[in-house]
């Protein structure tokens, strides 16, 4: 099967703003779930075997057509101020979730991550799942803070849950500020901030 589409933007969204010190880093859509964990490197067990099924119910990933509706109206709010767009980068999420869309947002600045800031929707999810969960109709952006309110009040509008969950540093590192718990060093809630 082929298709095909025209579409049309303003000349001002062409390019993405480089990350600078002090952005936030945010996530609009979609709660975190433990969805697609494994699922990127998942697709490719049935070709290599031992292919367990508790695996594979973990790595599919599943869409919510109400959640994008919602997720894509709030973006298309700010697109639509043209030049006064808070957007300054956006990133869909896919393979390797939270791990892999905040690195490629943030680089080469580097940011601090606070994984208590993303809302759940399964309150028993650990950091490493939070952090590689290829859960779906989820964004990660970059806004400056003098704009993160109107980009709250859209968001409250369309009822897209939207998460501030960290900081451009210009340290040239991604870290989270529970690094110990996601390599298996402490349980959950004991970390200090970084």
């Amino acid at each position: 099967m082929f298709s095909g589409g025209i579409g049309s933007m303003e000349d001002v969204h062409r390019s993405k703003e480089a990350p600078e010190a002090g952005m936030h880093v945010v996530k609009i859509g979609g709660p975190v779930y433990r969805i697609g964990v494994g699922g990127g490197a998942a697709s490719s067990i049935q070709v290599q075997g031992d292919n367990a099924s508790e695996l594979d119910f973990g790595a599919v990933q599943r869409g919510d057509a109400e959640m994008e509706q919602k997720m894509n109206r709030a973006v298309r709010a700010c697109v639509e101020r043209g030049e006064r767009n808070p957007i300054c980068s956006i990133h869909d999420q896919g393979a390797g979730g939270n791990g892999n869309v905040l690195k490629e947002l943030s680089e080469p600045q580097g940011a601090v991550i606070y994984t208590n800031n993303f809302q759940l929707g399964d309150p028993t999810l650990s950091v490493l799942e939070i952090w590689g969960a290829e859960y779906q109709e989820s964004n990660a952006l970059l806004v400056r803070p003098e704009d993160a309110e109107f980009l709250r009040s859209v968001c409250r509008r369309e009822r897209s849950p939207v998460d501030f969950v960290g900081k451009i540093t210009g340290d040239g590192r991604v870290r989270t500020n529970n690094w110990c718990e996601l390599q298996g060093f402490c349980s959950k809630g004991t970390c200090q901030q970084v």
